[in-house]
């Protein structure tokens, strides 16, 4: 049986997209953290990512709809780019925490 391989692609300027990365396994699912530091890592790595036969994409709150609509079509508009929203009520909080340091 082959694994079904997916992808969280976390964004921010001083990650090591070499360093900066782990694996999950399960019998079944082949999961991936992986790291960029700016949107033309993003598009790049979603089209690798297609290639190397991942089924689904899924992103950090940094992206946002507009960068992970894009990364979709890096793929060919063929793997699925999800990516994480904060309810209304809760995004004064997330905008502080992550504000300048």
């Amino acid at each position: 049986m082959t694994k079904k391989k997916w992808a969280m692609v976390i964004m921010g300027e001083d990650y090591d997209p070499e360093v900066n990365r782990a694996r999950l396994d399960t019998e079944k699912k082949e999961g991936h953290i992986l790291t960029v530091r700016d949107p033309k890592e993003a598009l790049s790595l979603a089209a690798k990512l297609k290639e190397e036969g991942f089924g689904a994409i899924e992103v950090c709150g940094a992206f946002g709809e507009k960068l992970a609509r894009k990364m979709y079509e890096a793929t060919g508009s063929t793997v699925p780019v999800c990516y994480v929203t904060t309810p209304p009520d809760e995004l004064e909080k997330v905008l502080k925490f992550w504000g300048e340091e």
